[in-house]
């Protein structure tokens, strides 16, 4: 079945065409009459950072195992018909493979889902939704001979396809509605966090230049991480929900403007065995690589959860699992990981007592996350010494 570009074009988002693209290269390249799912997952699963791979990295986190996901889709590239080698020579700069039936087909699921997975979408016809990579993805990972591939690798393909409906899950609107002000979303569903966890004061009255104070310590590109420092605890939170009001009703400039403010409070995972910290893990990091384009700011709460453990590196090493230390280790890997990009931040609040624990121990928090400081109130000397 032979379809338009023009048409195909009509049908994606941007960045679900630009795969789609790269696919037909592929058959191209490989003289192929037709493009398949095989070839688009192929493709996909080629970008390191792209959402297919990391979902797959979810379900096994040993790279070798990725390698043989790609091993087993190049094989079954491989044994696709190709044209002659004659034929192939000679006409590659005027061959256009026609997208197959079984691609086709995954294009109309995808754009079916997208339809029903949106109240603005559903008001359209069908014709006129456009389906986004994350829908591509999903629709090609239940086609039968994708789906054998990936089983073959010793991957299951609804495992990988539930990791990516849960980085969709993530509903964080990134321009939001101007008119109608909301509630600031705070929540993280994957991470079971939500506003109602997330322990920020009632207090209404926020000053405002503290706000823009942390809004140019977030610009700056000297700083990894910042920490709010208040007197209270109450203090340099509601900073911290002045700075998402700003964020919600666009007050803010770019690259802050459209970033996504996701909350990860450290002391939900207390008492977390390890399994369910490394899958929390991989979903956050799953959701990272999906957003960081528009950025994020990932808020971790109070830091007296993370201070009491590395406080005590210097001590002894614990020789059973910490679920917070683990957290805090990976939490450095993901700035190391994701800072240079410039659009993501890391963001925690702190008594001043808690802050001087933070300092402390080898390495001490402060070293592992690039932390810095800010006093609120600006330039305030009545901070107190004593613990919240």
């Amino acid at each position: 079945m032979r379809a338009g570009a023009s048409s195909l074009q009509q049908t994606l988002t941007p960045e679900a065409a630009s795969v789609v693209k790269q696919s037909v290269m592929l058959a191209r390249r490989r003289g192929h009459a037709q493009v398949t799912p095989l070839h688009v997952a192929n493709t996909m699963l080629s970008s390191s950072t792209g959402l297919l791979r990391t979902a797959c990295m979810q379900s096994h986190s040993h790279p070798l195992q990725c390698k043989a996901l790609e091993l087993c889709f190049n094989v079954a590239l491989n044994r696709l018909p190709a044209t002659s080698s004659t034929t192939t020579s000679t006409t590659f700069h005027h061959h256009h493979p026609s997208l197959s039936n079984a691609l086709v087909a995954a294009f109309k699921r995808a754009q079916a889902h997208q339809r029903r997975g949106s109240i603005e979408n559903q008001q359209q016809p069908l014709l006129a939704v456009k389906v986004e990579v994350e829908q591509l993805i999903i629709s090609i990972l239940d086609d039968p001979s994708v789906s054998r591939v990936m089983r073959e690798a010793g991957f299951s393909s609804t495992q990988v396809k539930n990791n990516v409906e849960l980085a969709v899950s993530l509903e964080i609107s990134s321009h939001p509605s101007l008119s109608k002000p909301k509630e600031p979303n705070l929540g993280f569903p994957i991470l079971n966090s939500g506003l109602k966890q997330t322990p920020f004061s009632s207090l209404d009255s926020v000053n405002n230049e503290d706000v823009l104070s942390l809004v140019d310590a977030l610009l700056s590109r000297r700083r990894k991480s910042t920490v709010v420092i208040g007197e209270c605890l109450v203090t340099a939170e509601s900073v911290v929900r002045g700075l998402v009001g700003k964020i919600e009703k666009g007050e803010i400039p770019d690259p802050l403007k459209s970033a996504q403010f996701l909350s990860l409070p450290l002391c939900s995972f207390s008492h977390q065995c390890k399994d369910d910290v490394e899958q929390k893990l991989g979903e956050l990091r799953c959701v990272l690589n999906r957003c960081i384009a528009r950025g994020i700011i990932l808020y971790v709460g109070d830091l007296k959860w993370t201070a009491e453990v590395t406080e005590s590196y210097d001590d002894q090493r614990r020789k059973y699992f910490c679920p917070i230390e683990h957290i805090v280790l990976e939490i450095g890997r993901l700035v190391s990981d994701f800072v240079e990009s410039g659009r993501f931040w890391l963001l925690g609040v702190a008594s001043y007592h808690t802050f001087t624990r933070c300092k402390m121990g080898h390495p001490s928090l402060e070293s592992l996350w690039g932390l810095h400081p800010l006093l609120i109130p600006a330039g305030s000397l009545g901070l107190s010494l004593n613990s919240e």
